[in-house]
């Protein structure tokens, strides 16, 4: 799991994240509020069909690409996992809703602070290494 990853916030502008996605090599930058709580994710994926030309997200939205905020391209699902939770709980989630990357949430009530982000990598990393 990677602690204290990069974040946005759902008043940022959302076609800067395309380079900061080439930059970082990252698949996802979890989505905050000003306290902390995981609000939602955005990927590279939903930009590049955001931004695609001649797509139908690009051509029914209201305004321009350079308007469009994080908010209006974050996935909300409520898809994370826990920092205690397994591998297996993992590889779960991110099967089941086709994602690359989770965030890590420690919850409280409805509250859920971010903690970090497990990619794929992570949980390679993770596996056991087979007998030589």
């Amino acid at each position: 799991m990677t602690r204290d990853p990069m974040v946005v916030h759902p008043e940022d502008d959302a076609e800067p994240l395309l380079t900061r996605f080439d930059e970082q090599d990252f698949n996802a930058f979890p989505v905050i509020d000003p306290e902390g709580n995981l609000l939602g994710v955005v990927t590279k994926l939903s930009l590049l069909r955001l931004f695609r030309r001649g797509g139908a997200a690009a051509t029914s939205a209201p305004a321009g690409p350079s308007t469009l905020r994080v908010r209006d391209v974050m996935d909300t699902r409520n898809v994370s996992v826990e920092p205690t939770d397994n591998l297996d709980a993992v590889v779960r989630q991110m099967t089941r809703y086709h994602v690359r990357s989770v965030p890590a949430v420690e919850r409280s009530g409805s509250r859920r602070r971010l903690v970090g982000m497990v990619s794929r990598g992570d949980l390679l990393h993770g596996l056991p290494k087979p007998p030589e």
